[in-house]
């Protein structure tokens, strides 16, 4: 790399073509005429969280104040040219690294109701507060399924 070319290195997010959006230690990396920006993007580590607010994890919808156990992910390494990068935003290691939990998708390994919604035990029926249809098969699987439909009006 010429000496005289300004170089990166600290912790950033990273916005490119395409919608997506990097966050890591960045540094610049010379390859012939080329310069390409390295973002080594670390690991996360599994961990265990309350939900705030109702929402999805994964493709799951949880309800607020659950218990959540979501997979570690593995660290890696983009390359990426300058001509695809729309901003580069230099932040904290501790800004980087909140904003990486943040917009991470991890496999989600568990989920608990909080107490007021799980059932309690002995108690019986699909959850929604219906009781057991007695002709059912007491083996038998029964699929419930909810669908939640919003209106929105014109103003």
């Amino acid at each position: 790399m010429d000496p005289t070319q300004a170089k990166f290195d600290g912790w950033a997010v990273v916005d490119v073509l395409g919608h997506q959006r990097y966050v890591g230690y960045v540094t610049t990396e010379a390859y012939g005429a080329a310069v390409l920006f390295r973002v080594d993007v670390p690991a996360l580590e599994a961990r265990e969280r309350v939900t705030k607010r109702p929402g999805t994890v994964g493709n799951r919808y949880v309800p607020a104040g659950s218990r959540v156990i979501e997979g570690a992910v593995d660290g890696y390494t983009k390359l990426i040219g300058s001509g695809s990068i729309y901003t580069i935003t230099p932040c904290t290691q501790e800004a980087a690294l909140k904003a990486l939990e943040a917009m991470q998708a991890r496999p989600l390994m568990s989920v608990a109701l909080p107490p007021e919604m799980a059932l309690s035990d002995g108690e019986t029926g699909d959850g929604l507060g219906r009781a057991p249809d007695p002709a059912a098969d007491p083996g038998e699987i029964v699929v419930v399924e909810v669908f939640v439909v919003f209106i929105v009006e014109d103003a």
